[in-house]
């Protein structure tokens, strides 16, 4: 049975029941800041670590609050746990490189479709997944991720050398948020979160949305594999 992840020594994170995202300081306590991460189910166990160790070890090294949702409790539309990290933006990024490191790790198995179908069905994936970091950014940040005209995002990826896309808005459903796919080698990636995080830092509303749980979320969301152009039109934001 995989391990959930333990309570932080920290000031425990409110996770509200149902998807409520309001208008708050985008900083934390002395200037922290809060990054959401998609997990994959099979990266979930070795960021945990067996009894919680090795989350509870990397929050005493980084600084950081790390929240994870429950093991069946998902992203709507993936098959992929949220992950919630507050800290500075140093703390953010020193937890993602952990998190992306871990990602890297594809299970030898999860190689083998046949493999996977028969046992673990619900873990098939995209092969392409361990070069991906997923991150869930409110409508706000998103915009400013974006740019006027996609000026900032063109200038992320040239910066770079990752592809960055963003999942369109979902409609039906009262869902704030949207998914940030960046896609490249290990340092390439690093540097487009990097960037990324600085607009975190940059918008007045990037704490709006703290939970970690979608469980009450019903109806069609924007999937997280974002089609199409790398960026949102600039009436889309």
């Amino acid at each position: 049975m995989e391990p959930e992840a333990p309570d932080s020594r920290k000031r425990p994170l409110e996770t509200p029941p149902e998807v409520v995202c309001t208008k708050r300081s985008n900083t934390g306590e002395e200037g922290e800041y809060f990054l959401k991460v998609l997990i994959p189910s099979y990266a979930a166990g070795s960021i945990i670590g067996k009894g919680g160790q090795t989350i509870v070890q990397l929050q005493k090294e980084t600084g950081a609050t790390i929240k994870l949702s429950k093991s069946k409790d998902f992203y709507p539309g993936t098959t992929e746990r949220v992950c919630l990290v507050q800290g500075t933006a140093e703390a953010l990024n020193a937890v993602h490189s952990f998190i992306a490191e871990k990602v890297r790790e594809i299970p030898q198995a999860m190689t083998k479709p046949e493999v996977v179908n028969i046992l673990q069905p619900q873990t098939t994936m995209n092969p392409d997944r361990a070069k991906q970091a997923k991150l869930i950014v409110p409508n706000s940040t998103a915009g400013l991720i974006i740019g006027k005209g996609g000026a900032t995002v063109k200038a992320v990826m040239e910066q770079s050398g990752a592809w960055v896309q963003l999942s369109q808005k979902p409609e039906g459903i009262n869902l704030q948020e949207r998914v940030v796919t960046v896609s490249g080698e290990p340092e390439q990636v690093h540097k487009a979160v990097s960037a990324i995080v600085q607009k975190v830092q940059e918008d007045p509303q990037s704490s709006s949305c703290l939970n970690i749980s979608y469980a009450n979320v019903a109806g069609p969301v924007a999937n997280s594999n974002p089609t199409g152009s790398p960026y949102a039109s600039p009436a889309d934001v």
